[in-house]
């Protein structure tokens, strides 16, 4: 099967299989909506870096299939963990790639292709990418990365930004607000590093963590977008304006402002 028409039938499956839950929970129909949205979103996102990267046709298919199924496994996870914390139930990566072989919707495509989004679609969540990779899998794991954060943040942002919201745990982890930022979250953000979630203790220290992933970002396109939506702005003016949180903002920003003149 081609690699177009393998993508459109992934496309009507993916709205058949979120079809097929039938969930009729408030909480879950809104949960089911955001990860559909963000699926598609995410889709768009590795499409737009795609070609500004000057990806050809098949590998921007191919980033695109990648994108469209990379949360699969979140729908059955939240029906059957009532979660989307992966160390409270399942890594959803692992199990989206379970949900694909399952079904078949790789057979009958070139192997090494399959290999490649079987390979990004599994890291795709984890802290870091292995040392060494086979270059193509390398990249599209990179693309999916940035493409998947970038999507994120607009969703959290939208989220802290919502004078209305309903505290939803799947955002908030269910952690206190906190007054300030962990020590060691604080650390990592001003060092240059990536925060680990292990160090997160409130719902500040995820704010400080999700705009620490700009240090994980891999292409231009992708911080432009960052630095564009102003993502990194906008969650700092919901943290308490303290020295760490202003001098946490200001590592991030610098190194941001930093990518444009490279």
């Amino acid at each position: 099967m081609e690699l177009y028409d393998k993508l459109q039938y992934c496309k009507s499956f993916f709205e058949e299989y979120i079809a097929s839950f039938e969930v009729k929970d408030p909480g879950h129909v809104k949960n089911f909506a955001i990860k559909k949205g963000h699926s598609y979103r995410v889709v768009e996102i590795i499409e737009y870096i795609s070609r500004k990267l000057g990806v050809d046709e098949e590998g921007l298919i191919l980033a695109s299939l990648i994108a469209l199924l990379h949360d699969i496994g979140r729908f059955p996870q939240l029906v059957k963990y009532n979660t989307f914390n992966d160390d409270a139930s399942v890594d959803h990566a692992r199990l989206s790639v379970e949900v694909i072989k399952e079904q078949g919707l790789l057979d009958k495509l070139d192997e090494k292709l399959a290999e490649t989004v079987y390979t990004a679609i599994r890291l795709h969540n984890k802290f870091e990418l292995p040392d060494k990779m086979e270059e193509s899998h390398e990249f599209f794991s990179k693309l999916i990365r940035d493409a998947d954060k970038i999507d994120i943040l607009k969703v959290i942002i939208d989220y802290y930004e919502n004078k209305n919201r309903v505290p939803n745990h799947t955002l908030t982890w269910e952690l206190p607000v906190g007054e300030g930022i962990s020590e060691k979250v604080a650390k990592a953000a001003i060092n240059g590093e990536l925060v680990s979630k292990e160090l997160v203790k409130t719902q500040n220290d995820i704010k400080v963590m999700q705009m620490s992933w700009v240090y994980d970002l891999n292409f231009k396109p992708s911080f432009q977008l960052i630095s564009e939506k102003r993502y990194i702005d906008k969650i700092y003016n919901t943290l308490p304006k303290r020295d760490d949180v202003i001098e946490i903002y200001r590592s991030i920003k610098i190194y941001l402002e930093n990518q444009f003149m490279k």
